[in-house]
């Protein structure tokens, strides 16, 4: 005799179940319909469980230069976020945007249909855009997933010592740290090499 952890209104909480008589269908997600006895409080009755099959997204997975088209599996009624992680059959991959009726939201509900632009999570290239005088240099560099940056640290770029001065996260957003995965862009600037202080380089621990 199979058990199914479902809720008990007697226990108030999920509690194993004992399936005395059982109908499901698979046709258009997963159906239960049956008589249980919970294995707690010894309660009989009919239940139902229904479950919809997962939506499929439109998923476009950015690599440098090329663009891999496919799909993200996700339940109805989940927000999606830019700039959060979210599993794939290829490994971890990380939100970057969101197309939505010609808009790019920071967010949106996964019935919208929102089409979902990420990149994959165990690497990342940073871009630099580094302040020299009045001109604007911009440079990519890889990165660790988890390697870390923190506004007034340095980083050598090219050569060049620069300390950065401010952090874009992917969306838009500010942020004083963050991991390499995280980021759309890091501003810095040149700094003299006889102002380099070792002790101030970037930090590549972790955040507490």
């Amino acid at each position: 005799m199979e058990d199914i952890w479902i809720f008990c209104e007697m226990c108030e909480e999920e509690c194993p179940h004992k399936v005395l008589k059982s109908r499901t269908s698979s046709k258009k997600g997963f159906s239960f319909q049956g008589v249980v006895t919970c294995s707690e409080c010894n309660t009989t009755g009919p239940t139902e469980i229904k479950e919809e099959l997962p939506l499929e997204l439109r998923l476009r997975i950015s690599n440098e230069d090329t663009t891999e088209n496919g799909i993200m599996h996700v339940d109805r009624g989940i927000v999606i976020n830019v700039g959060e992680t979210r599993p794939h059959p290829d490994g971890l991959i990380l939100v970057t945007g969101l197309e939505l009726d010609g808009k790019r939201p920071p967010s949106a509900y996964s019935q919208d249909n929102p089409i979902v632009w990420a990149k994959r999570a165990t690497h990342a290239r940073v871009r630099f855009a580094i302040h020299d005088g009045e001109a604007t240099l911009s440079v990519k560099k890889e990165f660790d997933a988890e390697e870390e940056f923190r506004v007034g640290n340095t980083v050598r770029l090219d050569g060049k010592m620069t300390r950065i001065k401010a952090i874009n996260l992917h969306g838009g957003k500010l942020a004083k740290a963050a991991y390499a995965l995280e980021i759309s862009r890091v501003t810095c600037f040149y700094l003299p090499e006889k102002k380099f202080n070792p002790r101030s380089s970037r930090y590549d621990g972790r955040r507490n």
